[in-house]
């Protein structure tokens, strides 16, 4: 029988094209693209972004795809990768929260390298992004997980990866159904990559989900077939993982595309940990002395508790990638420097006495509210205890960035600059942001990846 979720998503893959998109979805993907092509640049010097170049400058190949920043030369699906571990590293990139929330600007690592490699344009890449968070993000409002979060996002991510691939390749029909199923088959991966002392690879997946996605269009278009009813077959992707989806429509309106519904990041933390800044530094300015503090509480929803607030790791991190996913870690941070920026990831804070000792007064729980609130709003509500009895409150459910709360040019910039200004000169920096907010207009996306190489990088 024919698999009807395979069918379902090449027939809107072929279907969709540049001239199907609103106005107000190209100009919305194009601020996405900006910001996402900054946490890129902000990645770029991180250990695990130096590992991926090397891996990615001992490939050729006859037909190559520029890697971001370094400006090298390689294979498409070694690009993705590179590209990949560069936008993640720092947790900047925007989200989407659905269950599990994913992060689906990492797809802009593989949707460069394939325009690229296809010698494509700026309206190729709006494109590919579009369709890739339309798979994306719909797959996981469609799904069902019977297996209680074992999967990673990445495991939806891959599926999306390989239609937008096999789109931006031009494949046929039969080679999209191809490749998506190999990508499918070969790339499951564990929740196991985001729990206790978080190692680099957690920035790694969905690159590698990237990778292995535009590799299996690449053998798809060479001829290589996969196997029939990969999501519905006996063995197939449900009975495998648990994880079920409902055929849905994807968006065909304006209001409907979920890139719409994507979420930019203020803070380079957790998502879930966005609002809950917010209403530290809310409070901050009430807050004369921090030893006078007796208590912090904070009502978060599910999610948030169970990624952020409620191991062991959330209370001791070790590790960088650890601090950035510790509620407790980026409340103290912030209310002790007044922000919480990429310098605070630097192990004298995680470690720092004075700072671990706040930590140890912040209290996580799950309220009410904040589970009414969620998916939709991202409540969190902070109580501050002072040890003379007084209470300081307030909350935040909209934080900046978020899709009921845009930012303007100006908050975008002020996040984009400070990201790029340590690898580029200001004059490239103006023409970077002058073609990124151009990109429905650049005829070859060369021009773009070459605005980003970085003078004097380090390898």
């Amino acid at each position: 029988m024919a698999d009807r979720i395979l069918n379902h998503l090449c027939d809107y893959a072929l279907k969709l094209s540049y001239r199907d998109l609103p106005q107000e979805v190209i100009r919305r993907t194009k601020h996405i693209v900006l910001d996402t092509v900054g946490c890129a640049l902000g990645g770029a010097e991180s250990p695990p972004a130096k590992i991926a170049r090397a891996a990615a400058s001992e490939i050729t190949s006859a037909i190559p795809s520029t890697v971001l920043i370094s400006g090298q030369k390689t294979s498409p699906d070694l690009a993705a990768f590179a590209n990949g571990v560069m936008i993640r590293y720092l947790d900047f990139n925007d989200t989407y929260a659905g269950s599990p929330t994913c992060h689906p600007s990492d797809l802009l690592a593989l949707v460069l390298a394939v325009v690229d490699a296809k010698n494509g344009g700026g309206k190729d890449v709006i494109l590919g992004m579009v369709l890739g968070y339309e798979v994306f993000c719909g797959l996981i409002d469609a799904g069902a997980n019977e297996r209680g979060g074992i999967w990673d996002q990445s495991t939806y991510g891959v599926i999306a990866a390989a239609v937008a691939a096999a789109k931006l390749f031009g494949l046929t029909r039969e080679q999209m159904a191809n490749a998506i199923s190999l990508a499918v088959t070969s790339h499951i991966s564990l929740e196991q990559i985001r729990r206790g002392q978080i190692s680099h690879w957690k920035g790694c997946a969905l690159a590698n989900a990237s990778r292995n996605a535009v590799f299996c269009a690449m053998l798809a278009g060479k001829g290589m077939t996969g196997p029939e009813e990969v999501f519905e077959g006996n063995a197939g992707f449900f009975n495998s993982t648990g994880i079920r989806f409902e055929i849905r429509p994807f968006a065909d309106s304006a209001d409907a595309y979920r890139i719409m519904k994507a979420r930019v990041k203020a803070f380079p933390a957790g998502y879930f940990s966005q609002s809950a800044i917010e209403a530290i530094l809310n409070l901050r300015s009430q807050i004369s002395d921090i030893d006078a503090i007796k208590e912090i509480r904070l009502q978060t929803f599910p999610a948030g508790y169970e990624v952020m607030g409620s191991g062991e790791a959330n209370w001791r991190p070790e590790t960088r990638e650890s601090a950035d996913h510790s509620l407790p870690f980026v409340m103290a941070v912030a209310l002790m420097e007044g922000s919480v920026e990429i310098r605070h990831y630097d192990q004298m804070y995680y470690k720092r006495p004075d700072v671990r000792t706040l930590m140890q007064k912040i209290k996580v729980r799950i309220g009410e509210e904040p589970v009414a609130a969620w998916p939709e709003v991202p409540l969190n509500i902070v109580d501050i205890e002072m040890k003379s009895g007084k209470v300081l409150s307030t909350r935040v459910a909209y934080h900046l960035g978020h899709f009921k709360r845009l930012m303007t040019v100006e908050e975008q910039e002020r996040k984009f600059r400070p990201l790029a200004e340590p690898l580029l000169p200001k004059k490239q920096i103006d023409d970077l942001l002058a073609c990124l907010r151009r990109l429905d207009e650049v005829e070859r996306v060369s021009e773009l990846i070459a605005l980003t190489v970085a003078p004097n990088l380090s390898a």
